[in-house]
């Protein structure tokens, strides 16, 4: 398509994101169907609701993907302080995938290692053993962020007897999050309030050791669940471009900006992309995931079933977890440094500054992609400083956390970028060999990471 005809369509799909309500009332929808959470009746009615839009808006190959899974239900949780002194701190959830503590609990010193960070485990080695380690949701400012599965293999390594993940904001929130993709852990492990935190702390200052008492009672059983994917056809059947988003969020709370918010992104783009069927380049593939919260779970599972054909045709994805959060401020090429140009080019012509990184991020939907070699990106959003994810993971993540304007921006941007990508006429950016893809990962230093996760992909 010649530049003045993109130009047309650009400004027809800017008004179109900026004048209609449904990006908003569509993260509205989602939140009402509560948690989404994999394997629960709110995850069904919002897969449903997916796929209605996508049919009503006329999508085409309009399917869903199913595939087995474990899945987790959050039972009974309590941890108590028994020595030095007798108090009950009233803040702790199970984290997901945590196993039960035996029927008369789990009684043990607690260990203090702070963000959770290498170095910082590193201090406490030999000292982990039969213990309860606690470290908390913050990370190092200034460098990559240390994720609690991270955290927690480190501790599972150490021989430690349970595992306590303490929110580092106050407001008297338990964050939640998974332990393990897709599988049943190994310690048993709590997310706790900043402000039982900070008991813990002021009692670890003191002259005797600290040690808590922790109950579990959590569920797990087989089950099955679907993605709900969908295409806008373009003039090239063999170039794809995906964009997605993950439906699920975790099951104590309405999951609006993690991840309603992005899933409500892609539907929009949907909507305003399907009129376009056999007029741009690329074909585009719209694809909303379950079980994102389970470990990057069924994105995993999806893209380990495309066939060869299927992984040949994907020329690019595009993720949008979390896009909405704030306006947008960047786009993270997850190790494609030869694609940077272009997507300079793009930011330039779109006359809206976006921060470009080469970061690989390995805890969304768009990371199996990237061990698959397919080129991948992610957008990112404004947060101050020190937020971490505010309040993802929390009872808090609410419809109201959501700005429909910066909603509105999020989805201004991701139309022109997404314009760009599908009808841009040269390659988008190379596929990359399962050497170059370790390579990269080598060179970020995620190896020691990513087997602390248990994701490492090279074996030993």
């Amino acid at each position: 398509m010649e530049t003045e005809g993109v130009r047309m369509l650009e400004k027809e799909i800017i008004g179109e994101v900026w004048t209609s309500p449904e990006i908003y009332d569509n993260v509205g929808r989602l939140c009402d169907c509560g948690s989404r959470f994999a394997g629960t009746e709110g995850a069904r009615q919002a897969r449903d609701l997916i796929r209605d839009h996508f049919e009503s808006h006329g999508l085409q190959q309009v399917r869903l993907a199913t595939f087995d899974f474990l899945a987790w239900q959050r039972g009974e949780a309590s941890l108590e302080v028994v020595s030095p002194k007798d108090q009950r701190l009233s803040s702790a959830i199970s984290l997901v995938y945590s196993p039960n503590t035996p029927p008369e609990g789990l009684r043990a010193e607690v260990i203090d290692v702070g963000m959770g960070t290498r170095a910082e485990y590193d201090l406490k080695q030999g000292e982990l053993e039969g213990r309860l380690v606690m470290t908390t949701t913050a990370g190092p400012p200034d460098t990559r962020s240390v994720h609690r599965r991270e955290k927690y293999g480190r501790a599972v390594a150490g021989g430690a007897a349970g595992f306590l993940f303490a929110n580092h904001l106050p407001g008297l929130l338990a964050p939640t999050g998974s332990l393990r993709p897709g599988k049943l852990a190994e310690l048993p492990a709590v997310g706790l309030s900043r402000e039982d935190h900070f008991v813990i702390q002021r009692l670890l200052r003191g002259p005797d050791p600290v040690e808590l008492h922790l109950r579990l009672t959590n569920h797990t059983a087989p089950a099955q669940f679907s993605h709900v994917v969908a295409e806008v056809p373009g003039r090239r059947q063999d170039e794809i471009v995906v964009v997605g988003a993950h439906y699920d969020g975790h099951d104590i709370s309405q999951g609006a900006v993690d991840d309603a918010s992005g899933t409500a992104l892609v539907m929009e783009l949907a909507r305003v992309f399907a009129p376009l069927a056999g007029r741009l380049r690329r074909t585009l593939r719209f694809e909303a995931y379950a079980a994102e919260e389970l470990g990057v779970l069924g994105s995993t599972v999806y893209v380990n079933a495309m066939d060869g054909a299927d992984l040949t045709r994907t020329h690019f994805m595009l993720n949008l977890d979390g896009g909405a959060l704030r306006s947008p401020r960047g786009v993270a090429l997850q190790g494609l440094a030869e694609s940077r140009p272009l997507f300079a080019g793009f930011t330039k012509d779109m006359g809206y500054p976006l921060e470009l990184t080469n970061q690989v991020g390995t805890a969304s939907d768009h990371f199996p992609y990237f061990l698959r070699g397919i080129p991948v990106a992610s957008m990112f959003a404004r947060r101050p400083p020190g937020t971490g994810r505010g309040f993802g993971h929390t009872s808090a993540d609410t419809l109201d956390k959501v700005s429909e304007v910066e909603l509105r921006e999020s989805g201004m941007v991701a139309a022109r970028l997404l314009l760009r990508l599908a009808d841009h006429p040269g390659p988008i950016g190379r596929k990359l060999s399962r050497d170059e893809i370790k390579q990269i990962l080598l060179d970020q230093e995620l190896e020691e990471p990513l087997r602390a996760q248990d994701k490492w992909p090279f074996g030993s």
